[in-house]
């Protein structure tokens, strides 16, 4: 007989393994209750509403450079330590782009 086989004997279940306990960042400071982590969110996400997360966390990050929320804010928000990797979110528009041709265009004049 294997080690395996002898470890539970026939008819008994093995005890179940204690939750373990979430580590205090991981508690919300309003609810008391436990945080989810990524990969568990990511599967529920998948798997009830069909929704990738990454993919949201992309959206979310894209709106915020579409709002002109400075580029060290979105690296803050999104974690990412390279300021190349960041920059995918920030695509500026025509109204944009704009403004800064209208900070830069030096004044007309009015006589």
């Amino acid at each position: 007989m294997s080690r395996a086989a002898s470890a539970v004997p026939s008819g008994i279940a093995p005890c179940p393994v204690p939750a373990r306990r979430p580590a205090a960042g991981d508690i919300c400071p309003h609810t008391g209750r436990a945080r989810l982590g990524y990969d568990r969110a990511r599967v529920l996400l998948d798997k009830y509403a069909g929704l990738d997360l990454h993919q949201l966390r992309h959206s979310a990050a894209t709106h915020l450079g579409e709002a002109e929320v400075p580029l060290q804010l979105i690296m803050g928000k999104t974690r990412h330590k390279n300021p190349r990797t960041a920059m995918r979110y920030v695509k500026p528009g025509a109204e944009a782009i704009a403004k800064v041709t209208e900070v830069l265009a030096p004044r007309r004049r009015t006589h």
